[in-house]
């Protein structure tokens, strides 16, 4: 994905960094409101593709999400 530079929201440097990462989260937000326009990468693409086709060859093996987020959460505690 190519970066560009942009100019700073007049007064962004001026505030706080937890009010900074809110302004980002608010931004980020308002762009995701429509899901459907944001680009995907294609390397998450094939990802998934992978991971959906690991699944399909053997779905014995998969773990529901909310099982897989307690062992991941155990390991920084």
């Amino acid at each position: 994905m190519e970066y560009t530079s942009i100019p700073e929201p007049p007064g962004f440097s001026n505030l706080s960094k937890a009010e900074q990462v809110r302004y980002l989260q608010a931004l980020w937000d308002r762009i995701a409101e429509n899901p459907s326009e944001l680009p995907v990468p294609l390397a998450h693409l094939e990802v998934a593709e992978q991971r959906l086709a690991e699944y399909r060859r053997n779905p014995d093996q998969a773990r529901p999400a909310y099982d897989v987020l307690d062992r991941l959460g155990k390991k920084t505690r």
